[in-house]
């Protein structure tokens, strides 16, 4: 029997019996040169967090890229932006092993994705082949590293997941040789009153306090007591350090205790790729979009549901009038470990609740538990249950627009607030034209100065969409064609040196939404570096010594077109 026609049930065997000891030598390096990291295994990042390991490759692309067990190549993705081109490697043990960014994939891949490309003239693909297809041993060569897709710089993001549900795994789990003997940094801790009648130092107000030390002890040199009233919650801003590198990684174990008891507790071994967002209730989101600061809470929001919560209930009632010992404990996979501690004194501060009246505005009470619905004239908002992370008093108001836009501004809540899922805005307009509705889109802004497409969707007088965070919303116009910037061909050009075709190209507001290359009237394969705004066609056998014309038409998302020509000799 192939072993491949065993991977079903291998996989639920290894998934319910999955312990480190015994996988730990199953799997090599996907690399043959030192490993050393810049990101790690649930780190914390924009709208998720990393699914795993970015390992370095001494600053440059093609280092070889192994297949790090028996296997098959069950799906390879070309993009311009994610994880660029991408191989992903299905073992027999109930595992998938991912590598991303890569620069190049090996021959015989390279070929059959080549012939697909040109198959449906297209440069981001997408292919799944079967068990038999593509089958690799462990340590054959399957691709080089590189820069592609939306990596800020040479090297190879490796994950592992598990094959039955697609859930990414800490891939140091399985026994790579990653060396660390440093402890985290812990660099503040803030408190938080939970509600109106709760108080930090007197005022109904996080604070924050900065931590000193090092070597995994630290402390918080107040020059007072933090006194507290009422219902306290708690943030910790740390990172994790490793050896040789000066890099800084997301921690392993949080452990917060109040009096010695745990009360808090959060551990980042696997999670599925829906939960991602859910980060942006786990930390203080609000203080990230203010200051870019991370500060990661010990109290869990209603909707927030994070599978890394061991414990989920880190508030503290004061109001006994008592000292409140609190201390944090942080960790890696190694268990180097920092803490630091610090005491909160309960007291009354017997401040009367502020009932002077608010400046007017128009407020809807959104549960998060429901769907909720915004109708006003000219806009209808749609938000899904599931969308908000607790309930909300959802602030409306409407502006006028500006030089840019055709329609008022319609601030919906505040950009401090996140949300899990898209919500759907309609807008109504019945004063454009037929042209002016085939090159409006919505737009955002959260400062009236720059501004985002959206897109949209007409159906009669109203244009929707969908989006997934709040802000200023109106009706723009993007009536300039993309701009067609030649690199390294002109008219009559001389091509016989040169190893590509390369032009840049750029959009003011919708954004590129379709661009075809041809020489002498035939399709061919333009790759796409979307961070660098670069197309390029890399000569091969498709075109051979003497005259040929080359052509680009680019088109934006709203259909304006721009076309660029050249003959030039080969």
């Amino acid at each position: 029997m192939n072993r491949f026609l065993i991977f079903s049930s291998l996989a639920v065997s290894s998934l319910m019996s999955f312990s480190q000891e015994i996988l730990t030598d199953y799997f090599r390096s996907p690399l043959d040169i030192p490993l050393f990291l810049s990101g790690n295994f649930g780190e914390l990042r924009s709208n998720h967090f990393h699914a795993g390991l970015d390992i370095k490759t001494q600053g440059v692309e093609g280092q070889n890229v192994y297949a790090i067990a028996d296997g098959y190549v069950s799906r390879i993705k070309v993009s311009p932006f994610g994880y660029g081109n991408a191989i992903y490697i299905t073992h027999p043990n109930g595992f998938t092993s991912v590598y991303g960014h890569l620069q190049k994939y090996s021959i015989s891949i390279a070929n059959v994705v080549k012939d697909y490309q040109y198959k449906k003239e297209k440069f981001a693909v997408e292919l799944f082949p079967t068990p038999f297809s593509m089958q690799v041993k462990k340590g054959d060569l399957i691709a080089y590293s590189g820069n592609s897709g939306g990596s800020g710089g040479p090297h190879l993001h490796f994950e592992i997941r598990k094959t039955a549900n697609e859930h990414p795994m800490n891939p140091l789990f399985f026994g790579f040789n990653i060396k660390d003997n440093v402890k985290p940094d812990i660099y503040a801790i803030t408190v938080y009153p939970l509600n109106d009648t709760s108080y930090v130092n007197g005022r109904n107000r996080a604070q924050r306090y900065i931590a000193r030390g090092s070597n995994g002890v630290y402390s918080l040199p107040l020059k007072s007591q933090i006194k507290v009233q009422g219902e306290i919650g708690f943030g910790i801003e740390t990172v994790d350090r490793m050896s040789g590198t000066s890099n800084k990684y997301g921690l392993h174990n949080i452990q917060l205790k109040h009096n010695d008891k745990l009360i808090f507790e959060q551990q980042i071994d696997e999670f599925a790729f829906h939960e991602g967002r859910y980060i942006n209730s786990h930390i203080d989101f609000e203080t990230y979009r203010k200051t870019r600061r991370r500060i990661q809470k010990s109290f869990v929001k209603e909707g927030n549901s994070l599978r890394i919560y061991k414990k989920k209930n880190g508030q503290i009632t004061c109001s006994d009038g008592r000292k409140h010992l609190l201390s944090y404990t942080v960790s890696d996979l190694n268990e180097n470990s920092s803490s630091v501690s610090f005491t909160l004194q309960s007291v009354d501060f017997n401040v009367q609740a502020n009932l002077s009246s608010k400046e007017e505005k128009d407020i809807t009470f959104m549960s998060y538990k429901e769907k909720n619905t915004l109708l006003r004239p000219n806009l209808l908002l749609n938000i899904p249950k599931g969308v908000l992370y607790e309930d909300t008093y959802f602030e409306y108001r409407e502006a006028k627009g500006t030089t840019k836009t055709v329609s008022p501004i319609y601030w919906l809540h505040n950009h401090f607030t996140p949300m899990h899922k898209k919500m759907t805005l309609s807008i109504k307009n019945k004063n454009l034209t037929p042209y002016q509705k085939s090159r409006a889109l919505i737009v955002s802004t959260i400062d009236r100065k720059s501004w985002y497409a959206e897109g949209g969707t007409w159906n009669g007088d109203n244009i929707s969409v969908r989006t997934r965070s709040f802000g200023g919303y109106s009706i723009a116009l993007d009536t300039i064609a993309p701009r067609i910037i030649p690199i390294n061909i002109v008219q009559n050009v001389n091509m016989s040196k040169k190893w590509s075709i390369s032009v840049k190209i750029t959009d003011n507001l919708s954004g590129i939404g379709s661009y075809r290359g041809t020489i002498d009237g035939k399709w061919v394969l333009m790759a796409y570096d979307a961070k660098n705004d670069k197309l390029s066609y890399y000569f091969d056998e498709k075109v051979t010594k003497g005259d040929h014309s080359f052509k680009i038409v680019v088109k934006d998302e709203v259909g304006n077109k721009s076309v660029y020509e050249a003959d030039f000799v080969r």
